[in-house]
């Protein structure tokens, strides 16, 4: 049974990360990697996502930039949450390493569509694969 499936898990942070699940929380150290099941890991995997492009977006943003209830940072922040972006199928891509698992995640909850660049995202994974692959025949 598909539900039943595990899928590596790894949070690529610099922080611990904890989810409930039923109740249950899930915590993954920072760097650490498990299996979790399907369900529990595209559940965790999307809180993770969230709070890494969020706290990316907002790292790049300054005081102002929060001062000015018409700034574009807080539009961009409620995007990153809710819509399928290229910087969250990136984050994803860090914590499955799998392009398929990112699509399965993806497809697993209710986004309101994808907005952005996919070339974002395919440049982000093609680099990655390049990386991987050089590093294989270094050993």
């Amino acid at each position: 049974m598909a539900e039943f499936e595990s899928v590596k898990t790894t949070n690529p942070t610099s922080e611990d990360f904890a989810w409930k699940y039923n109740g249950e929380a899930y915590t993954l150290r920072a760097g650490e990697t498990k299996e979790l099941a399907k369900p529990i890991a595209f559940l965790w995997a999307k809180h993770l996502a969230s709070k890494m492009i969020v706290d990316e977006a907002r790292s790049k943003a300054t005081k102002k930039d929060f001062e000015n209830p018409k700034s574009p940072i807080h539009v961009q922040v409620s995007q990153l949450s809710i819509y399928d972006t290229p910087e969250r199928r990136i984050a994803l891509y860090k914590i499955f390493g799998d392009v398929q698992t990112v699509q399965d995640a993806v497809l697993s909850f209710p986004f309101k569509g994808f907005i952005g660049e996919m070339s974002l995202y395919e440049n982000f994974v093609k680099k990655e694969s390049e990386s991987k692959e050089a590093e294989k025949l270094k050993t």
